[in-house]
């Protein structure tokens, strides 16, 4: 998390008993952490460039270790087959952000595969709307 940010998540988790381990920084500036098998990207990508998502997507598989995981979970438009909700507001909020944009699960695992991921999985969500998840593990 962001500096600024890190203290309040450290007090969420220590709240409901989650132990986890907290690393302040900038993935655009600092070293990503090392040692963890698993990472998550959540709500992050669709903030970001095609440009400084694919950055951000090597920096992971350089930090994971071989066969390391890595969880993305975020707003995904529904590409081929649209979700008129979620496309429509994350399409305007972005815009509104004047940064990023909503991708599909296809175009994330794309992405995910260009950097040198594999086992890509996309369960279905019960409310794409809300979120999706895609699942990938470091290849060596």
């Amino acid at each position: 998390d962001l500096p600024a940010v890190a203290p309040h998540a450290r007090a969420r988790f220590d709240a409901d008993r989650i132990a986890v381990t907290i690393v302040p920084g900038s993935f655009r500036d600092d070293p990503l952490p090392r040692g963890a098998d698993t990472m998550t990207l959540v709500r992050v990508l669709y903030d970001h460039s095609d440009d400084t998502v694919r950055a951000l997507l090597s920096r992971v598989h350089a930090a994971l270790p071989p066969g390391g995981r890595l969880i993305v979970s975020e707003p995904m438009t529904g590409g081929d087959h649209p979700e008129r909700a979620g496309d429509a507001y994350f399409a305007l909020y972005c815009m509104a952000m004047r940064t990023g944009r909503a991708r599909s699960a296809g175009e994330i695992a794309a992405l995910l595969a260009a950097a040198g991921f594999g086992q890509i999985a996309t369960p279905r969500p019960a409310r794409p709307f809300v979120t999706s998840v895609i699942t990938s593990v470091r290849l060596d």
